[in-house]
């Protein structure tokens, strides 16, 4: 019975740390400290919080869009996100370190069991005395066993944080993803804006050039000045010179789309050679609230998890002020000529720091000065949130208004510009009202073109700062 007696402790302890680590776990959520505004402050006192004919809707019932870019209408949209998301080498990145996250939780957790080694050797020799002066074989296998019981959470927390780590790691690599949806979009748009740049500034070159032959008529038949012709040809120019300009604007945004889609520039040129004219948007845009939208960002997340795991990291360096306990327990075989035996054992051995020199007081320190560095990490992170969906909500609505006087603007300057255009054919006046005119226009019309594209990318900024698209 006095033989059972060790063993029998020895199968209690393991079943004590067995318990303690079913019970390791990451912490659950906690407060930033910052509480989640109950409206959206530049939707407040215009329309927008509750017209239901304002652009933007904010209702209790609105959730994040995880599909955002579907509401553009757009097949080639479609296609360039779905490439991105499968050959994207940022986001594969992100997703190999949750995977490397991964393996590091699994490596801390490891230290919650037992480490079992197998040891096998064999010689011949001769001992002297040991062996009688004979040469003899010895040969032995072993099965060692030791086990640390952690009884003041150590390993406990590591675990924690490792798991927390984990999270992290997760819902970074959800941001990363939310991050590459916006700026493909994006690209993408400023693409179609370049291209309708293109387009205008090219057909407006070729009114020029008709308004330049026809002052030259006229100077033939002394109806004008050389000095007309002149200045009709230097507007011709100056339009001229627009579109390399826009040309290398366009190249690079081409590019830049087949880098985000995991492609060399160039390879993936067919998909987005195509001319596209934007669809209408869809102006009643419903939008969550604040604490829906706090909820659904991955990177709040992720600077969560990162304080849970500081947080973690410092039960872990108080710890180190414990005891270390460990279990160990030995059996194997031994053979030697002409003998054989069956060594065992099994034995507690405990490690408690004495003099350190300040080590452990340090370590608690540096862990609890990280720990504060998370939390407030972890506010600023719900701060620039915040404010992100502030500035996409504000440049949206303000966008909306420049478009509508801009829409208004093209079309007041074509009338002028047929109208100058008729009267300088007339002689009701000169050349210099005509140029102007067509000049006007031409800008009107730009100006429109870079605003329908960023209305675009102004919404597309306010689905990114509502976290939309790390959903899979």
């Amino acid at each position: 019975m006095s033989k059972l007696k060790p063993t029998a402790i020895l199968l209690s302890a393991l079943l004590a740390v067995l318990l303690l680590a079913a019970c390791s776990g990451p912490l659950g959520p906690q407060s930033s400290g910052i509480a989640a505004p109950s409206f959206w402050n530049r939707l407040t006192g215009k329309a927008g919080a509750t017209d239901p004919n304002a652009p933007l809707i904010v209702t209790p019932e609105a959730e994040v869009d995880h599909a955002w870019w579907t509401r553009f209408g757009d097949p080639t949209l479609d296609a360039l996100v779905a490439e991105a998301l499968a050959n994207n080498k940022t986001l594969l990145i992100a997703k190999a370190r949750v995977e490397e996250a991964r393996a590091g939780r699994s490596a801390a957790r490891s230290r919650l069991f037992p480490q079992v080694n197998g040891v096998a050797a064999a010689q011949r020799g001769n001992q002297g005395f040991a062996t009688n002066n004979q040469t003899v074989w010895i040969a032995g296998a072993d099965v060692e066993a030791s086990w640390e019981i952690d009884l003041f959470g150590r390993n406990r927390a590591r675990t924690a944080e490792a798991a927390a780590l984990l999270e992290s790691s997760e819902a970074g690599s959800q941001a990363v993803r939310v991050g590459l949806l916006a700026e493909v979009a994006r690209n993408y748009f400023d693409l179609r804006n370049y291209e309708r740049q293109l387009q205008l500034t090219r057909r407006n070159l070729k009114t020029q050039q008709k308004t330049l032959e026809l002052v030259k008529a006229q100077v033939q038949g002394a109806m004008a000045s050389d000095f007309d012709v002149q200045r009709a040809a230097a507007q011709v120019s100056a339009t001229e010179a627009l579109i390399p300009s826009l040309e290398t604007a366009y190249d690079a945004a081409m590019n830049r789309l087949n880098v985000l889609m995991g492609s060399p520039p160039g390879t993936r040129d067919a998909l987005l050679a195509t001319a596209r004219e934007l669809k209408p948007l869809d102006h009643r845009i419903l939008l969550a609230a604040p604490a829906k939208v706090l909820a659904a960002r991955p990177d709040i997340r992720a600077a969560e998890r990162r304080f849970a795991a500081a947080i973690s990291a410092r039960s872990a360096a108080r710890a180190e002020l414990f005891p270390d306990i460990s279990l160990t327990a030995l059996f194997g075989v031994q053979t030697a000529t002409p003998f054989g035996s069956t060594p065992w054992g099994i034995g507690v051995n405990l490690v408690q720091p004495l003099l350190n020199f300040g080590r452990i007081e340090a370590q608690i320190d540096a862990a609890d000065a990280q720990q504060k560095q998370a939390f407030l990490g972890y506010q600023q992170t719900v701060l620039e949130a915040l404010e992100n969906m502030e500035n996409a909500l504000s440049g949206y609505l303000h966008e909306t208004a420049r478009n509508a006087a801009l829409t208004t603007g093209v079309g007041q300057n074509r009338r002028a510009a047929d109208l100058a255009m008729q009267q300088y054919i007339n002689g009701y006046t000169g050349l210099l009202d005509v140029l102007v005119a067509v000049r006007n226009l031409l800008d009107s019309e730009a100006a429109l073109a870079a605003s329908d594209a960023g209305l675009r990318n102004d919404l597309v900024n306010i689905y990114a700062a509502a976290g939309g698209g790390w959903r899979e």
